[in-house]
């Protein structure tokens, strides 16, 4: 008994290890804009509390919701114990639960390691472009573990799933206000096949290869539904999780500017492709049997992603399981790997592994420097002229001009900006009335730079070497270059 124990422990550490490492190998390694406003809106919150005001813009009386405020204050605290080596670490912890959380998930669906080990590895794979430092990486894993529980309450109508869920909902309320919708579109499956349940009428008409469960406990999960739609008031944002998608669906032309919320194109996601297609082959041509909160999710994650690039992160994170999930309902896949149980490694063997990988990821992480790094601010923001502008100008109080992709670079050193990635603040249905997202757009229009530089009256700008803008400015008497950057960025002065 204590050799199965021992055996089973050392077991699960080799593959839990493997994780680790992958996980800390596709990692991204660079900065994500977003953590500088991030950072600088958790000290703003310290000192102004959530006023629902901007402090960061030369432009007066602009509005900002603070819609992720729980998670800038934890990222603040972060950053200023531990620098950018604990940001750095946080999100790697994240990732790690990610990826633990995927492995059990897909063990207790499959009671397989090999298998679970190789969907966290795929969805882990796919998903490494968003595997970054914002704030939508932490609700990734909040959102799969939803999931999870909605399955879980669903077939066995305990109350602890229950409760799960409502503390998930109402920490996603908290920490990324505009996507705690999701978790009322996660249960819209759910839904559907608990209403459908009650049609008795329905079943003749049916496909047998279309499955519907009752669900387990129909009083708890009527009332769990019903406090998830209400756990969104349980925030100091009032009533900005509910209006807030009603709002950014009237805006979706504003935010079409940034590259992740544009329409997307499915030719460029080929991993998506293969997943959705993969899928829909399952299902018609083995036809096998699917419960209808699968087809559904399915079906609603495809139409999700196509609304805007960032949202194919969803399919990622969800379609690998849920493959998974439909074969091993469907197939004894057990019998695939069952002559491995030639090749047994005892207790030693499996020592040796875990010791190897320690080796490896100890390797790695000495070379990678948690102490000194720094996500390589230096290759994607303006360092140098941030500084420049910090030691001969007033920067406290000049009107600047600035790219949309270091606006928060700029804001993080105090420096007031025109614009940054936190885009809602510059669209008029969230800012109160200020076309600013418009105004920025039209400075790559020669016949309308002028006209938005006057209306602004920018004292300088700090722009793009090589640019539209930067060939307009070069050649207008009005403005003049004072310091140059590399070959990356220019500081101009205006109004010569």
């Amino acid at each position: 008994m204590k050799k199965s124990r021992i055996k089973k422990f050392l077991v699960t550490s080799i593959y839990i290890l493997f994780i680790i490492l992958f996980v800390f190998l596709i990692i991204s390694k660079k900065c994500q804009n977003d953590l500088f406003f991030d950072l600088k809106t958790g000290e703003s919150i310290l000192k102004h509390g959530i006023d629902f005001k901007d402090h960061f813009s030369f432009i007066p009386n602009l509005t900002y919701l603070y819609h992720h405020y729980l998670y800038d204050l934890i990222i603040y605290f972060i950053f200023k114990f531990f620098s950018y080596g604990g940001v750095f670490l946080f999100f790697f912890l994240i990732f790690i639960l990610l990826g633990i959380s995927i492995f059990y998930v897909n063990l207790k669906i499959g009671k397989s390691k090999i298998y679970a080990l190789f969907i966290t590895l795929v969805t882990s794979l796919i998903m490494g472009t968003f595997m970054t430092n914002r704030v939508q990486s932490v609700t990734f894993l909040l959102f799969y573990l939803e999931f999870y529980f909605l399955n879980c309450l669903y077939e066995t109508g305990k109350k602890k799933y229950a409760i799960y869920l409502i503390i998930l909902s109402i920490i996603i309320a908290n920490i990324h206000m505009p996507l705690w919708i999701f978790t009322i579109v996660l249960t819209l499956p759910f839904i559907a096949e608990y209403l459908l349940s009650k049609v008795k009428s329905l079943k003749p008409f049916l496909n047998n290869r279309i499955v519907i469960n009752k669900v387990k406990n129909e009083k708890l999960w009527l009332i769990t539904i019903a406090l998830l739609i209400f756990c969104g008031l349980l925030t100091p944002l009032k009533f900005s999780p509910y209006t807030f998608f009603i709002k950014a669906l009237k805006s979706n032309s504003d935010f079409l500017f940034i590259s992740e919320m544009m329409k997307t194109v499915f030719i460029d996601y080929q991993y998506f492709l293969f997943l959705f297609c993969l899928t829909f082959l399952l299902i018609i041509m083995l036809k096998v049997k699917i419960k209808i909160r699968d087809l559904c999710l399915f079906l609603g994650l495809f139409l999700f992603a196509t609304l805007a690039n960032r949202n194919i992160a969803y399919a990622y994170l969800f379609y690998p399981t849920l493959i998974y999930k439909i074969l091993r309902e469907n197939f004894d896949l057990t019998k695939v790997f069952s002559y491995l149980k030639k090749y047994e490694i005892n207790n030693l063997g499996y020592l040796f592994m875990v010791i190897i990988l320690i080796g490896v990821f100890l390797k790695c992480f000495i070379d990678f420097d948690i102490v000194n790094f720094n996500y390589k601010i230096k290759e994607d923001y303006p360092v140098e002229s941030v500084k420049y502008i910090k030691e001969n100008l007033d920067y406290k109080n000049i009107k600047l001009f600035n790219e949309f992709n270091f606006g928060s670079y700029l804001l993080y050193n105090d420096i007031p900006v025109f614009i940054d990635s936190r885009a809602e603040v510059y669209i008029k249905n969230f800012n109160g009335g200020y076309d600013i997202v418009n105004d920025y757009l039209q400075t790559e229009d020669y016949d309308k730079y002028q006209e938005i530089f006057e209306k602004y009256n920018f004292d300088y700008a700090l722009i793009f070497n090589g640019g539209k803008l930067y060939n307009y400015l070069i050649k207008d008497s009005n403005y003049k270059p004072i310091y140059y950057e590399s070959n990356k960025y220019v500081l101009f002065k205006c109004n010569l």
